[in-house]
């Protein structure tokens, strides 16, 4: 087959999951011969997408999706050039109704890669995540995800893949992480000596579910354990704040802090006693869990959603009532208490968990074959505007 010329929109290439598999997307095709083009506002992760040799075309930051829809596929034909795509994929609600109006009028057919499931309240938000349902193809990041993708929509089964989305495991390897990596973090994130690390990686710009972690952290009563929320991207959110002000009014200042984004993240799991993903059920996915186990780490998922679907429960981690931070207390305890023996095993058990099921090599396999089928010569014909 040709290999694809890809066109990924993205709603942000400033860090988290679905920036992460815009790059590892854009490699696959790369890899395979083709070529690969994003469309994004700009973001920190852009000199790396360029590195792989793909190109990028800047966008506005976050436009209103009746804007977005009105002027954006305009402005990404534009930037395209005499650049001809055979396949176009969108990463949110929002870039997906930006591909549906720019396909027709290069003649290509459009994939909507669904990351979370349907969770939009106000009327606008549902019309237009619905609007990815109209996609030649979906992806779905999750069991989870396709689960009440096709609650809500059962004709497009037809049209659906599930594919997890796989991590490097070359950099996701305890066996190359130098212990001066280590160190050095350690004291860039003023890790106390001696305490017990409970790790939980995200992003600040909505509510994910952390302030469960320092409810359970105020539970747990222990003065030996350091909870880091990681993912500043330096001023602080309004979400940002409010985390603040809830670890102030549990009196956990100095046992649960706010940590920057960090580049290094193989070296932050070898830091970790334990790696904690909240979210529950609004949860599609949780690369941060699959990348520790990886890593060999204890893990501990809110029930309910994608995160969970990664773990091997009571085996490389485990599930907590979704909500509840008692529970997730009483998990964090377990998983505190483990022996040496108890867990190296652990960490032999998911390291084998992972490769078996979230490599970069099986998910860029499936994602290139679906790139191909759909830029079969059967195109659409291009429509002038």
């Amino acid at each position: 087959m040709t290999p694809p010329t890809l066109l990924q929109i993205v709603p942000t290439l400033a860090g988290g999951g679905p920036a992460r598999a815009t790059l590892d997307a854009a490699r696959a095709v790369i890899a395979a011969g083709g070529s690969a083009i994003v469309a994004s506002p700009s973001g920190a992760m852009v000199p790396d997408l360029l590195r792989l040799r793909a190109s990028h075309i800047e966008l506005p930051e976050s436009p209103h999706p009746l804007r977005a829809r009105l002027t954006l596929p305009r402005r990404v034909a534009t930037g395209l050039g005499d650049r001809r795509v055979s396949a176009i994929q969108a990463r949110s609600p929002d870039t997906a109704w930006v591909a549906r109006a720019l396909a027709p009028r290069l003649g290509v057919r459009w994939i909507a890669t669904l990351h979370l499931p349907f969770i939009a309240t106000r009327l606008v938000e549902r019309f237009v995540e619905r609007r990815q349902m109209q996609a030649d193809a979906l992806i779905a990041v999750s069991d989870h995800v396709a689960r009440d993708a096709l609650q809500r929509f059962p004709a497009i089964e037809d049209r659906l893949e599930i594919i997890p989305p796989g991590i490097n495991l070359d950099r996701f390897d305890p066996a190359v992480v130098r212990v001066d990596r280590v160190i050095r973090l350690a004291r860039e994130l003023r890790v106390p000596d001696g305490s017990h690390l409970v790790l939980c990686p995200g992003r600040f710009d909505e509510d994910r579910g952390q302030k469960i972690l320092i409810d359970a952290m105020e539970r747990l009563e222990r003065d030996d354990v350091f909870c880091l929320l990681l993912g500043s991207a330096g001023a602080p959110t309004a979400f940002e704040r409010e985390l603040e002000r809830a670890i102030e009014a549990a009196g956990l200042n100095g046992r649960v802090q706010i940590g920057p984004y960090v580049e290094d993240m193989p070296a932050a799991y070898m830091l970790a006693d334990v790696v904690v993903s909240t979210g529950g059920a609004r949860q599609g996915f949780s690369r941060t869990l699959v990348e520790a186990q990886a890593m060999g780490r204890p893990v501990i998922a809110e029930d309910g959603g994608g995160a969970a679907e990664t773990l091997l429960p009571g085996v490389t981690g485990w599930l907590a009532a979704a909500g509840d931070p008692a529970a997730l207390a009483a998990a964090l305890q377990e998983a505190l208490s483990l022996g040496i023996e108890r867990r190296a095993e652990l960490a032999r058990t998911a390291q084998e968990h992972v490769r078996g099921r979230y490599g970069l090599a099986r998910a860029d396999r499936r994602l290139v074959e679906l790139y191909q089928r759909l830029s079969r010569p059967d195109r659409v014909t291009p429509q002038p505007g």
